[in-house]
């Protein structure tokens, strides 16, 4: 069976259903609907059959950074060029904007084949919790 990439909003049911597929849920539809509508760049792999099996989000301003979000593949989906299809979609919406990924575990080999390069100098990834629990 065959994917096609759509830039698109995924329905956020949907979204919940690949994020659990994956192993980061449960996850609240609701709070999924918010974050797909914060980023100005999101991409969606259907099957012919329409059903969701790899997502990707990215924040840009077009010129200087792309910061990507997520790239999840369904785990039946993987190794059949879903995430690479994604990622094209993404470089080609920005082409002159480097981008910058946070590559976890062995996603790292997975960004390295894609010609994506640590850098030189150090680089750190920090985060700090919201104060309160998001509602």
């Amino acid at each position: 069976m065959t994917t096609s990439v759509l830039v698109q909003r995924p329905d956020p049911e949907e979204l919940a259903g690949l994020f659990n597929a994956v192993g980061w849920g449960p996850n609240d539809p609701s709070v999924l609907g918010r974050s797909v509508a914060a980023y100005p760049f999101t991409a969606c792999a259907r099957t012919e059959s329409g059903t969701l099996v790899g997502y990707l989000s990215a924040f840009s301003d077009g010129v200087m950074s792309t910061l990507l979000g997520e790239l999840v593949v369904h785990p039946q989906w993987r190794r059949q060029g879903v995430a690479r299809s994604l990622l094209a979609a993404l470089e080609h919406s920005y082409p002159s904007a480097p981008i910058y990924i946070k590559a976890l575990g062995d996603s790292k080999h997975f960004y390295e084949a894609m010609g994506f390069k640590v850098p030189k100098a150090e680089f750190t990834v920090m985060f700090k919790r919201p104060a309160t629990p998001r509602p």
